[in-house]
């Protein structure tokens, strides 16, 4: 199963325990992808890369609360870096519904991609 979303990153149900989240962002100073997460899925990690020369900033949002998950996360250049939701104390999970990821380069343009899983529960991801 291959969920589409607004923006055409896909999310593909992997397993009967997750479901995987994969983005490219890239184009201009600040860009936003979407994804979803469903009813139940809320145990999510996410792998960011920063493919620029610069540094970039990440913010993580739930659409429907505005409920900020990840403040302005600085990824250096060339850098990856892991974020799980279980790592910040969320043991029930992210709410269900679409997050906007929000890669922001400052003057320079992002170039960066996203990997990631939700789970059903914590030890899925």
């Amino acid at each position: 199963m291959v969920e589409v979303v607004d923006n055409g990153s896909a999310v593909e149900k992997i397993t009967s325990d997750a479901i995987k989240i994969n983005q490219r962002s890239g184009g201009s100073a600040t860009v936003g992808e979407s994804f979803n997460v469903p009813k139940g899925w809320g145990h999510v990690k996410l792998r960011m890369k920063n493919h620029s020369d610069h540094p970039v900033k990440v913010s993580l949002i739930h659409n429907g609360s505005n409920k900020l998950y990840i403040d302005a996360l600085v990824i250096t250049p060339h850098d990856t870096v892991t974020w799980k939701s279980t790592d910040e104390g969320i043991t029930n999970g992210l709410r269900s519904g679409y997050y906007t990821l929000q890669w922001r380069g400052s003057d320079y343009k992002v170039n960066g991609e996203t990997w990631g899983v939700a789970g059903s529960q914590p030890g899925d991801i």
